[in-house]
């Protein structure tokens, strides 16, 4: 099996010109291998297997060895429990970059093994818990040698990198060069054991390519504080390039989703960019702008559908996207109507987050803005109330109806996390009938009344819902009439 984590960065001095102090070498993505390097992180390479003709700066690299260093004896670290164990057989580091957005690629491969040949959900999430919070350690001028897990490292990664690109004495701002949300890529044979595979257990199949043998499936995870996107691909023995080219494409798609969020976000921001009252500045930046919602939001890419990838990696991070600013209205309208739009897209999401921390598997549900926390829900029952929630925010319904539901959907779940796992079950049945039939062309009565109550039934079990359940279905059932 192969992972691979990666931390975004969005490198903002593209937008601040020569006041940024940054390195004219290397020159990305036209950076010379065997001849320029990073600063306090490695020499800049060419990729053995190549690059793709789609994307820039992806046929070099700078080795990033000296800027994130592993425990010595990697390959005899113990990982996982006396159920499910692995060992770290190769390990790279690696930095890309295309002048405005790039990130340091981490890759493990690893063999799984089984001690007792019985091992659960919970090893399995162990397992690949514990491959994301290898200690590490993070060094460069000014930083301390502080050791930290992977999946935590992106912000003093982004440090290292913002002093590793500067000039000697010049002044910076963190905010320049920060880290994104990091995102893994597990891939792995389709025909090795299923207990043997770390999987969490609130998975999701998001796209099927027969013709390579491959199954794409997405999770969101929570380890500590830090939540990241999980994409698994399965695969078979052949198609092993393309394979490989759905990999890059994958991560590529994380850096720019979580680059646009960046820069949106710093540009919403007073003190920062200060665009609006500079023509060149402000030039760059719609032009950066136009082009990158315009290359995210395309169906098909490469060859892969992309839709349903970023329909599955929906915004999921800290940093909330405000709707249409004062600045924004400064924007040439084409533009400032795409970001608007965009934003629109991605201010409601919703997500199944597992969560791992302190040796207890939880899960997280959010619905816009409400966030369930439900230890016993099942796979099932957790999708049944996205999918619900997704059907009422996506439907046609005029704003009054389809904000009520909303509500009402996500009062249900609430009670839903209190109720016993078979209660759940039956609820959810009744949930995702009420959903279906209020936001059809032509709602059924008798079946969206009959799933009501069926509904209410289950609320009088539960004291501190009743109420809010009881008036959030009402207010719903008194619209439809």
């Amino acid at each position: 099996m192969f992972l691979t984590l990666q931390h975004p960065f969005t490198d903002m001095r593209r937008f601040l010109g020569a006041e940024s102090a940054r390195l004219h070498r290397p020159l990305w993505p036209l950076a010379e291998a065997q001849k320029d390097f990073v600063r306090a992180s490695g020499l800049v390479r060419f990729r053995r297997k190549g690059g793709l003709d789609e994307w820039a700066g992806e046929e070099s690299y700078s080795d990033a060895n000296r800027a994130l260093t592993f425990p010595d004896h990697l390959r005899h670290l113990a990982i996982g429990n006396d159920h499910l164990g692995a060992s770290i057989g190769h390990a790279l580091r690696r930095y890309y970059s295309d002048g405005g957005l790039a990130r340091l690629e981490v890759g493990l491969r690893f063999t799984p093994y089984s001690v007792t040949g019985n091992s659960s959900a919970f090893d399995r999430f162990r397992l690949l818990r514990e491959l994301l919070e290898l200690p590490v350690s993070v060094t460069g001028k000014g930083l301390r040698c502080e050791t930290l897990g992977l999946v935590q490292a992106g912000d003093m990664l982004a440090q290292h990198y913002l002093f590793a690109s500067t000039r000697v004495k010049a002044s910076s701002q963190a905010w320049w060069f920060s880290a994104g949300a990091p995102s893994i890529v597990l891939d792995y044979d389709r025909l090795i054991d299923e207990h043997l595979i770390p999987l969490p257990p609130h998975i999701s199949q998001v796209l099927e390519l027969p013709d390579l043998e491959v199954t794409v499936s997405h999770a969101w995870l929570q380890i500590g504080k830090q939540q990241c996107a999980a994409w698994f691909i399965a695969r078979g023995n052949r198609h092993r390039e393309e394979v490989r080219k759905l990999r890059m494409h994958l991560t590529r798609l994380h850096t720019e989703r979580e680059c646009l969020r960046t820069v949106i976000s710093h540009a919403q921001e007073g003190g920062k960019l200060d665009w609006v009252k500079q023509t060149e500045r402000a030039e760059t930046l719609q032009h950066y702008l136009n082009n990158a919602i315009r290359a995210i939001e395309r169906p098909m890419r490469f060859g892969f559908e992309q839709s349903v990838l970023l329909s599955a990696a929906r915004e999921a991070y800290g940093i909330t996207l405000k709707g249409r600013t004062t600045s924004f209205d400064e924007m040439r309208q084409q533009v400032a109507m795409k970001v608007q739009n965009y934003l629109s897209r991605e201010s409601k999401p919703t997500r199944i987050v597992n969560v791992f921390k302190e040796a207890v598997m939880t899960t997280t549900i959010t619905l816009g803005n409400f966030t369930l926390t439900g230890g016993d829900l099942n796979i099932v029952t957790a999708k049944t109330i996205e999918n619900s929630f997704n059907k009422a925010t996506n439907s046609a319904l005029e704003p009054g109806l389809k904000q009520t539901l909303e509500n009402a959907v996500a009062e249900i779940a609430k009670m839903m996390v209190a109720l016993p796992k078979e209660r759940a079950e039956l609820v959810s049945r009744d949930l995702e009938t009420f959903t279906t039939e209020v936001t059809s062309e032509k709602p059924r009565q008798a079946w969206y009344e009959l799933s009501a109550q069926g509904i209410l039934e289950a609320a009088k079990t539960v004291a501190d819902m009743a109420v809010p359940v009881t008036t959030a279905v009402a207010a719903v059932l008194a619209l439809l009439k």
